[in-house]
């Protein structure tokens, strides 16, 4: 039995994923992680489409001052391919971007063949920009998520990977190191009184027991007054 239509490519594209496995593409020492505040965020989708906005709401809820610059692309259908690498490829030359997404709604698994194809897999790999996916709702996982950066399952889920919220990063990562500020601080405070009290313990254990030190200054202030005295009347009788 030969099967033909979907079976040859399914068949295709698991020849494909072999070869790019075998080339390297998927392995995670040649991916990179996005920053974690971006400020100009590159899209790659149809303009058309709900994932652009998607995208851009999930990004703007958690900042809304990040930059978000999006490249019109044909996501389906046989010209899929060359536009979406074509947008990747210009979002990554050309607009200084810190991070791109590549994505679209969901949809059959003919529809999402575009991120099948050698030609988008090598515009993700070749990218110096880190790249994520964001292909929503797809059971079976795309070529272009293994070779990815980050794959997520939504556009959705992808500004929401893309853009931390600083409320969330600021709790996390911010009020534990000022935990810890306050807590070295007070240990520091708490060891300079216990500093203290030594040297003054120091101080009045090397005081002889008995009147106040400031009694043994004037006792010795009188007897130097003394001794000069007893000196002057010694050398005007000599």
């Amino acid at each position: 039995m030969i099967v033909v239509g979907d079976g040859d490519q399914a068949a295709a594209v698991e020849q494909l994923r072999s070869e790019l496995e075998e080339r390297g593409w998927f392995d995670d020492e040649q991916k990179q992680r996005p920053p974690a505040f971006p400020e100009r965020v590159g899209v790659v989708t149809s303009l058309r489409g709900d994932a652009r906005y998607d995208i851009q709401n999930a990004i703007h809820r958690q900042d809304p001052t990040v930059n978000i610059l999006v490249k019109d692309a044909t996501v389906q259908g046989s010209e899929a391919p060359t536009s979406i690498a074509n947008g990747i490829h210009h979002l990554d030359r050309s607009e200084d971007v810190d991070a791109i997404i590549v994505g679209r709604g969901g949809g059959s698994d003919s529809n999402l063949q575009a991120f099948n194809t050698e030609r988008v897999a090598e515009a993700i790999f070749t990218a110096n920009t880190p790249v994520v996916t964001a292909i929503g709702h797809t059971d079976d996982r795309l070529i272009a998520d293994q070779v990815a950066d980050v794959a997520t399952i939504t556009p959705t889920a992808a500004g929401e990977y893309i853009v931390n919220s600083r409320q969330e990063f600021l709790a996390s990562e911010i009020e534990p190191l000022e935990q810890q500020l306050e807590a070295a601080y007070e240990t520091f405070q708490q060891e300079h009184e216990h500093e203290q009290e030594l040297a003054e313990a120091v101080d009045e254990a090397a005081v002889p027991e008995g009147l106040p030190p400031v009694y043994y200054k004037a006792a010795i202030a009188v007897l130097l007054l003394l001794l000069l005295a007893i000196t002057g009347l010694w050398l005007g009788v000599i």
